[in-house]
């Protein structure tokens, strides 16, 4: 069994806490957390054992979760590092990139994996990703959100649009060109509305867009190819691919025909499907992807690079937004 301890047991904390305990594989060795009620609550809700300080949920632990507040992952990872823990961060990997790059430099001299918890790549709609070919062309993600206090102590740009930074830098196989951003405070100092226009040397643009003052909840991505267009919706987990084959040649079994056209020359027949996945809860696959990583020793799926590239253009996206 895999001793993994727990950092964190606030609202999202909790959500791991309750994978953690149901995962084949693992025993959570100890939770722990600076707030004695939210680890009251822990205790007594999970029947998860407290950890009396850090350094005792080192000694309990063969790896470490961490959940805290962005501001304290450079602190907590470092010491976890320290003790010789494969770590698993939530994201961002640290409130700063110097401090992610110190944390990363650290774990890599000591043979230790980190993992980010950038929780889109295990999104159903993402991995239905996997059974297409597409290089994009163009991207379009929008992320909107209903005011919520929490996460609120830092721009949107870090809070809500690094879900979507990290996924167009994956798909975008390529480190960007220029940036573009503008963003503006309206509730808070900091910048709650922001948007991106990011173009890669590939000849790649992505615009981003995250709000967290909205009416409505919208994840949504949007994907345009020489010849496809996919839409996912991140909230409800689907990959809607509208394509063209040749005319004449069959469509997928499963396709929707929506008409010939004329394109470069060729005769294209249009189709719409839904790109199946299989189903699984994003956090506990990601979750699972950390245990398997650390059992296996092969790389985690998202890694503390990824993080690092993230974090690195949210916070190259906020200084334009700055004028710096």
């Amino acid at each position: 069994m895999l001793k993994i301890g727990l950092a964190g047991v606030g609202y999202l904390g909790s959500r791991h806490l309750k994978h953690l305990l149901e995962m084949d594989g693992i025993e959570v060795s100890g939770v722990w957390d600076t707030d004695p009620k939210a680890l009251e609550t822990a205790v007594r809700e999970f029947k998860a054992p407290a950890a009396s300080s850090l350094e005792d949920l080192f000694q309990r632990s063969d790896a470490i979760d961490l959940v805290t507040p962005t501001s304290t992952h450079y602190e907590v990872g470092m010491r976890a590092v320290a003790a010789g823990k494969p770590l698993l961060v939530e994201k961002p990997i640290c409130a700063t990139y110097d401090e992610g790059a110190k944390l990363v430099e650290a774990a890599d001299r000591a043979g230790l994996p980190i993992q980010v918890g950038h929780i889109e790549r295990f999104n159903r709609a993402f991995r239905a990703l996997g059974q297409t070919r597409v290089k994009p062309r163009f991207i379009e993600a929008h992320r909107l959100a209903p005011w919520n206090p929490r996460g609120v102590d830092v721009a949107v740009v870090f809070d809500l649009m690094i879900h979507d930074l990290d996924l167009v830098l994956t798909l975008a196989g390529a480190e960007p060109g220029h940036v573009h951003a503008n963003g503006v405070g309206v509730v808070t100092k900091s910048v709650d509305i922001a948007t991106a226009r990011i173009e890669f040397p590939t000849g790649l643009v992505a615009n981003v867009t995250a709000s967290r003052i909205s009416l409505k909840k919208m994840r949504k991505l949007r994907l345009f190819g020489e010849r496809e267009y996919i839409a996912l919706d991140l909230g409800k987990g689907t990959c809607e691919f509208v394509g063209g084959t040749l005319s004449g040649f069959p469509l997928p079994p499963d396709a929707e025909p929506l008409g010939d056209i004329q394109h470069q020359g060729l005769n294209l027949a249009l189709f719409r499907r839904f790109l199946p996945a299989p189903e699984g809860d994003a956090l506990r696959l990601e979750l699972e992807s950390f245990r398997d990583a650390i059992v296996s020793g092969n790389p985690p799926q998202v890694s503390g690079a990824d993080g690092l590239r993230a974090l690195a253009l949210a916070e190259r996206i906020v200084r334009e937004i700055q004028g710096r």
